[in-house]
């Protein structure tokens, strides 16, 4: 009896680990969604786990030098470090067994593992996703139903939170630079137990003015509703001037209370940050139309090192919004209408935001029109043609294109030229020149000046009056110094009165 139960298989206890065996740890890297990441993992695989596969993420296995786990006294320790992977990693330290980053199925694999306790870490995140906390695993471990059984083979499936941001811009009110304007950046609160880093970062035009005064943050649809955001408590906002010469940068970096709030008030995927930041356009289209705004979320801290005083803009596959705002200029050449190469200096116009009664024909006609707004782009309000007969207006918005989006025709407003002196020996336009700033007027860029050449008439429509005042009185005067003359003296005098009258 003695002999068969020696020889009977019983169930595997600590004694009965296989020193000479190693084991695996499997790594299924998964994106966090609604319907995943509820349940803790058992150390098996899991064909019914569902998610994206996420690749591009790299993980660390170190193993824990203090901890024997062939022994009972090795598991007891760690057991002592109640979960907590610092202290555990400080008793002893560790030993780097290997690095690895998912492909595009998700997974990395680390073979080969003599028996121990590993220490499991996300050393590079994917740019947009939160990354997962380190995590202890052990290798063997009991298998979870089947308790009479050690696996050596563990599986592990850690899940990142995805994490997007998107940007606005209210430029409809922005008629012309020197206008208001505004941008509103709404960012994702990641699904996370934790967020170690949580950085938004604008990037903006330097020809738009965005003073720290207008720049303002809050959480919208948390927990209770709409949570202000406290700056330098929650967050601390950066500036820095763009390396290209060409942009600036506001960036809330969240402190560790900030990021905490942020997982405190978070109610679903629903929730966000809004950052509002609010201004002018301040200087003149010059040689570019284009005035652009991004947005970038960095829920993770870059691998590059980037920090915001930088000047320079996080890497490109970060969660990032983009808007434009679109302006041109208009060039005015005064002319002669019947001579239209003499140029006319000394004409004067303003420019104003204007109904027509009805719809012009084409760009720059002139119009009875409703004259609503008058403008003033970069705070000048009246063009004067120079010795070349040419003034430019810098700049007005596009008319097709507003909020960042384009503008349906029948609801394209209309700018109108009025002059409002003319030149010396001409007549003034008799009604206001209507016309649009549209995208087809310009190159791909925005880079161009629409130009129109606008024509007075002489005075009098080149016709003179008769002569009157003292040309008159010296023609009598003549008459009275002719009386000694006679009477065919004073008919002469009559009929070149009558001649200059006539001319």
């Amino acid at each position: 009896a003695f002999g068969l139960a020696a020889t009977q298989e019983r169930a595997p206890s600590l004694v009965d680990l296989d020193t000479t065996k190693t084991g695996s740890i499997k790594i299924h890297k998964l994106v966090k969604d609604n319907t995943n990441g509820t349940a803790a993992g058992n150390g098996l695989e899991d064909t019914t786990a569902t998610g994206t596969a996420l690749a591009g993420a790299t993980f660390t296995v170190e193993k824990l030098t203090a901890v024997d786990l062939t022994t009972q006294a090795g598991w007891e320790k760690l057991a002592g470090y109640n979960g907590n992977v610092d202290t555990a990693k400080a008793d002893g330290g560790v030993e780097k067994k290997g690095e690895e980053t998912t492909g595009a199925d998700g997974l990395a694999t680390f073979d080969n593992l003599p028996l121990g306790a590993y220490v499991v870490t996300e050393t590079v995140t994917p740019a947009g996703y939160v990354g997962s906390k380190p995590f202890i695993i052990t290798v063997p471990m009991t298998h979870p139903t089947d308790l009479n059984k050690w696996v050596y083979d563990v599986h592990a499936y850690p899940k990142n939170s995805k994490a997007n941001i998107d940007k606005t811009v209210k430029d409809d009110t922005t008629p012309a630079i020197g206008s208001e304007i505004s941008y509103t950046l709404k960012s994702d609160v990641p699904a996370a137990e934790a967020l170690d880093y949580y950085d938004v970062v604008d990037q903006y035009d330097k020809r738009v003015e965005l003073p720290e005064a207008g720049v303002t943050l809050k959480i919208v649809d948390g927990k209770t509703g709409e949570v202000a955001l406290v700056k330098d408590t929650d967050y601390e906002l950066k500036a820095a001037d763009g390396t290209d010469g060409k942009t600036k940068f506001w960036t809330a970096e969240f402190t560790a209370a900030g990021r905490q709030k942020l997982v405190e008030n978070r109610k679903d995927d629903n929730t966000k940050v809004q950052m509002d930041l609010a201004g002018t356009v301040k200087d003149k289209v010059e040689s570019d139309g284009l005035f652009k705004n991004k947005a970038i979320l960095l829920p993770n801290a870059p691998s590059n090192g980037w920090t915001p005083n930088s000047g320079t803009v996080p890497p490109p596959d970060y969660p990032n919004s983009e808007v434009v705002s679109k302006f041109g200029k208009v060039k005015i050449t005064k002319v002669s209408s019947v001579e239209d190469t003499k140029k006319l200096a000394g004409a004067e116009f303003q420019v104003y935001k204007c109904t027509p009664q009805t719809k012009p024909t084409k760009n720059f006609e002139s119009v009875d029109a409703a004259l609503d707004t008058k403008l003033s782009p970069a705070g000048k309000d009246t063009y004067v043609t120079d010795a070349n007969g040419e003034v430019t207006i810098d700049g007005l918005r596009n008319n097709d294109w507003a909020n960042n989006a384009a503008v349906a025709e029948a609801d394209r407003g209309w700018y109108c030229l009025v002059e409002t002196k003319a030149p010396e020996g001409f007549e003034l336009q008799p009604r206001p020149i209507a016309f649009q700033v549209l995208e087809s007027n310009s190159t791909a860029d925005n880079q161009y000046t629409l130009e129109t050449t606008v024509k007075d008439v002489p005075k009098r429509g080149g016709f003179d009056l008769p002569l009157t005042g003292a040309a008159g009185v010296g023609v009598l005067i003549g008459a009275g110094a002719l009386l000694v003359g006679g009477s065919g003296a004073i008919a002469l005098a009559n009929k070149r009165r009558k001649e200059q009258a006539d001319a």
